[in-house]
């Protein structure tokens, strides 16, 4: 008998010290870039597996809101959150891996509410219009330095509702991202949806890196030099074009 209480003793000592070696990573519902409804959790989520895979890192998921995610990484609870862009605001308070992928942001609107193309050079010129968003993102703060109020949700999906409700004129969100909402909330109105021509931003994606949580660096390092890896043997294109992205 002692020697089974002993040996399960140590198989639950075992199980404790390969979980406590995982490194955690904290992401959210951005589809098609991550999802803990999607097969892998996403594209993105796919080339993060395959990097702490090719780092002989072992990692763990969890989903959260974003502004969550930010407290987890800020307080040190977790290694990193992605996707991510750089900002100022951001490069004071984390560190960020290399680029994992690209991001274009536009504009997007009610054929139905707006007859033309939306015309703009800077964020003032769009005052005369309503703009949605989705808490946490890097535009929000952009636009209230403007004097720009967002009308905010919680969720991109959310915040589609309201453009296709009405509330809002112009709603910013990730190219890919607002079009895979629009087809999995609205198809049969996909048709009335449309996009500034003018990008909001062009930007890289990245793992935002907390400053405090144990040898963060020595992680970012491995990360990187791993990302690299998996660009040169294959295994990066691979992953886009399973979903159809180009590089």
């Amino acid at each position: 008998m002692k020697k089974i209480i002993l040996l399960v003793a140590l198989v639950f000592l075992s199980a404790n010290i390969c979980s406590a070696a995982k490194v955690i990573l904290v992401t959210g519902e951005w589809p098609p870039y991550t999802s803990e409804k999607m097969e892998g959790y996403g594209f993105l989520s796919e080339i993060v597996s395959a990097v702490f895979k090719e780092a002989g890192v072992e990692i763990e998921y969890q989903f959260y809101p974003w502004l969550r995610c930010e407290r987890n990484i800020k307080d040190g609870k977790v290694y990193a959150a992605f996707p991510y862009i750089i900002t100022d605001e951001r490069k004071a308070i984390y560190d960020f891996s290399d680029p994992l992928a690209k991001s274009t942001g536009r504009f997007f609107y009610l054929k139905s509410n707006i007859k033309s193309d939306v015309v703009w050079e800077k964020y003032e010129d769009l005052k005369r219009y309503k703009i949605g968003g989705t808490a946490g993102y890097w535009c929000v703060k952009a636009f209230e330095d403007v004097g720009i109020k967002l009308d905010l949700a919680a969720s991109d999906e959310l915040s589609m509702k309201k453009l296709k409700g009405g509330r809002f004129d112009l709603l910013p969100a990730d190219e890919l991202v607002g079009w895979s909402i629009i087809k999995t909330l609205f198809p049969a109105d996909i048709n009335n949806f449309a996009v500034v021509e003018k990008p909001l931003n062009n930007d890289e994606l990245r793992l935002m890196v907390s400053k405090t949580y144990p040898d963060a660096a020595v992680i970012t390092k491995k990360v990187n030099e791993a990302l690299q890896r998996i660009k040169a043997n294959g295994v990066y294109s691979a992953i886009l074009k399973k979903y159809n992205i180009s590089e």
